[in-house]
């Protein structure tokens, strides 16, 4: 096998991604316990999560709601209700997700009621008359993916995540960005000078054929000493910089996986359950090892449920939203279990979001199609919970009020932007004030610039 063979080999099986900035090995050798620590975890459900079928209205609404979508509407008892009304209605989570219920009576979770990607203030009305400036590509897959995690547009692929932890770096906070899982490296934890650590779910302690703990190890040698690789080649001496970062990091998830024990919740064998319980583990390491605030990225699913949403047996490409809702619901509530277990239920935020909502509109197929507005879910301890943010819920009526869509499909304009609502999970890590709008440059157009959701 040839060098350049080896080291593209190696990368692809550890999981461990190429990137550049701050590293793990700025914490030390010593692992002592540190106070001080904070973490939003950001689940990101790839291909658009249909929210429309997460939370349903269950009093008179509920006719409208399955009238507009009659193919693949919920039926009551495919909803636990909550225990009170909220935003002027009694409304149910879709069963699937009734793990969650508990969390949310306990004040542990919040959901945030039709937020997504605003330019400015805008009304149906706006968007109907073709006043309103709409964010770039807003129905496109991956513009919205990226837009709504932070993306800047043009030459800046920086992140939200990223470029609020630069922020707290530069204020002498250790605050490494962590993609966990097959596509964890996104977005939102992209910073302008920050290496990504990316992290595999299973062991990374086997480098290629090189074992990061056995120092003897030939091929273990053989990568440290191209760590340490010099060049007066600009390309060259970029890419022994980062590989020297990708094997110091390597190295230092192997110590982890020694040092810090499993988790205590029960985590399915599933990617999304794989992906959380190991970021509650990374979070214990990284706490121990000192650092002091932190973003972790999740990026998973396949929400993008044009067809086969339910009501099928279909399971070739499987999208069943119903199947995914249950698998993340479970993996959440694992999570949380794990995080209290440790003594850092304080100190973890759960951010789950998508790219856009979808139509009310069923699509062919029992599936619906790309649109707005979407409810996006707060877990933690710090979150003020029990709760449904925003000012109202959308009417679930075709060519409505607030159908946005010219053709009556049913796109919410979303209420709450969401780069509010990152902006309060920002700042509650230790974000300056001073820099809201550097970070989220949209928000100056807004009076209200965060929700309150911590």
């Amino acid at each position: 096998m040839n060098r350049r063979r080896f080291l593209g080999a190696g990368a692809a099986a550890s999981g461990i991604g190429l990137a550049t900035g701050l590293s793990l090995q700025s914490f030390g050798g010593a692992l002592a316990s540190v106070s001080g620590y904070r973490a939003v975890v950001v689940v990101f459900l790839r291909g658009g999560n249909d929210g429309n079928d997460l939370l349903v209205p269950m009093d008179g609404a509920f006719t409208d709601y399955r009238k507009s979508r009659e193919s693949i509407a919920l039926k009551k008892d495919n909803l636990v209700p909550f225990s009170a009304s909220h935003l002027g209605h009694q409304l149910g989570l879709n069963s699937a997700s009734a793990p969650l219920m508990p969390l949310f009576n306990q004040a542990k979770l919040a959901f945030v009621v039709n937020t997504g990607p605003l330019v400015r203030p805008t009304t149906v009305a706006d968007v109907l008359s073709g006043r309103a400036v709409v964010p770039p590509f807003l129905f496109s897959h991956p513009e919205q993916e990226q837009y709504v995690q932070g993306w800047m547009g043009g030459e800046d692929p920086s992140g939200w995540g990223g470029r609020a932890m630069e922020a707290l770096a530069d204020k002498g906070m250790k605050a490494p960005l962590v993609g966990v899982g097959r596509n964890g490296a996104a977005t939102v934890v992209m910073g302008r000078r920050s290496r990504i650590v990316s992290a595999n779910t299973n062991s990374s302690r086997w480098f290629a054929g090189a074992d990061l703990l056995d120092n003897s190890n030939a091929q273990t040698q053989m990568l440290e000493a191209l760590s340490r690789l010099q060049s007066r080649n600009p390309t060259e001496a970029e890419y022994a910089r980062t590989f020297k970062g990708t094997f110091l990091d390597g190295r230092e998830l192997a110590t982890m996986e020694q040092k810090v024990p499993e988790p205590v919740g029960s985590f399915d064998d599933n990617e999304i359950g794989r992906s959380l319980r190991a970021t509650a583990r990374l979070a214990h390491f990284y706490k121990t090892a000192g650092a002091s605030r932190q973003v972790f990225s999740i990026q998973w699913g396949n929400f993008d449920s044009h067809a086969n949403q339910r009501y099928t047996e279909v399971t070739e490409n499987d999208q069943n939203q119903d199947r995914q809702l249950r698998e993340l619901s479970r993996a959440l509530v694992a999570f949380d279990q794990s995080v209290n277990a440790v003594g850092m239920g304080n100190d973890v935020v759960v951010l789950v979001m998508s790219e856009f909502g979808r139509t009310l509109d069923p699509a062919a197929g029992f599936g619906s199609d790309h649109a707005w507005g979407n409810h996006w879910m707060v877990m933690g301890n710090p979150v003020r919970g029990g709760r449904l943010y925003g000012e109202k819920f959308p009417r679930l009526i075709l060519k409505g009020t607030d159908d946005s869509d010219p053709g009556g499909r049913g796109y919410w304009v979303p209420q709450i932007p969401s780069d509010a609502v990152a902006a309060d999970l920002m700042t509650w890590l230790g974000m300056p004030q001073s820099q809201l709008t550097s970070v989220f440059p949209s928000l100056a157009n807004f009076t209200t610039r965060t929700v309150g959701l911590v």
